[in-house]
C-alpha cells in the first residue's frame, strides 16, 4: 500500500519552523505542511529565502482565524504572501474555500503552474452528507486537491465523511474527521484513495486527533502487511 505522509509543522520564529521542517524530512516525510500563521513575524522575502531548499516538497499554508488558524491580517496581505511563495515552486499552496479571495487566488496560482489544495474545515461538527458532497464538489472544481475535514462527535461521523470517496476522483480528495472519534477515518481515507495523509511530529499536533508520523508509519506498515497477505 503506497501512502505519502504529509507532516504538519509550525514554529513561532523562522529557526524553529525551519528546524521542524528538517526534522520532518529526517523522520521520513514525503511532504511537509508549513503552517506560517504560527509565526510571530511574517516577511515573504525571508520566508522565500529560508524555505527555498525544501520548497518542492512543501505545502504552504497561512491559515486565517475563521478556518482555525492564527493569521489575523487582511486577506489581501495573506494573498500577497502566498503568491510570493508560490514563485518558489512549492508542492502545493493551501487556499481556504471559505476565503472571500478563494476563487481569484486559486485561479491565479493554477495559471502560474502552482498546484492548489482547496481546504474546508468544520471544527464543531460533521454536517449532513448532502452538504459535505456540495463542499467536496466545489473544492474539487476549484483546485487540484480538495481537503474536507470535520469534527467527529460520534463514530458514525467517520462513515459520513468517508462516503465522499464514492464521488470519484479519489486521488484528488483528502477527507477525514478530527478528534479522538475521528482517528480511524484518517487511516481509512488512505485505503480509499487519498493522495496523502496529514500527520505531525511526535508531541506537536496541529489538529485534534492527528497521529505522529511514527505512529502512522507503524500502523500503515501493519495494514500493508495484512492487505498483502503477509504475517
Amino acid at each position: 500500500m503506497l501512502c505519502r505522509l504529509c507532516v504538519s509543522t509550525f514554529g513561532r520564529d523562522m529557526p524553529s519552523l525551519k528546524g521542524s521542517v528538517v526534522k520532518a524530512f529526517e523522520s521520513g516525510a514525503d511532504l511537509v505542511e508549513v503552517r506560517l500563521d504560527y509565526l510571530d513575524e511574517l516577511d515573504a522575502e525571508t520566508l522565500a529565502s529560508e524555505l527555498r531548499p525544501y520548497m518542492g516538497k512543501l505545502v504552504v499554508a497561512l491559515r486565517p482565524e475563521y478556518e482555525g488558524g492564527l493569521f489575523i491580517g487582511k486577506e489581501e496581505e495573506r494573498a500577497e504572501i502566498l503568491k510570493r511563495l508560490a514563485r518558489e515552486g512549492p508542492a502545493y499552496v493551501d487556499v481556504e474555500l471559505r476565503s472571500p479571495i478563494s476563487e481569484s487566488l486559486s485561479k491565479y496560482l493554477m495559471r502560474s503552474g502552482t498546484p492548489v489544495i482547496i481546504s474546508w474545515h468544520d471544527f464543531e461538527k460533521t454536517p449532513e452528507t448532502c452538504e459535505l458532497r456540495q463542499v467536496a464538489s466545489l473544492a474539487m472544481d476549484s483546485g487540484n486537491v480538495a481537503k474536507v475535514v470535520t469534527m467527529a462527535k460520534s463514530f458514525g461521523d467517520n462513515a459520513r465523511v468517508l462516503s465522499l470517496y464514492n464521488m470519484g476522483a479519489q486521488d484528488r480528495l483528502v477527507a477525514f474527521c478530527m478528534g479522538p472519534e475521528g482517528v480511524l477515518s484518517r487511516f481509512l481515507s488512505v485505503l480509499l484513495g487519498a493522495p496523502f495523509m496529514y500527520v505531525s511530529l511526535p508531541g506537536r499536533p496541529t489538529a485534534p486527533g492527528q497521529p505522529s508520523i511514527l505512529e502512522a508509519r507503524e500502523l500503515l506498515r501493519l495494514l500493508s502487511l495484512r492487505l498483502s497477505g503477509g504475517r
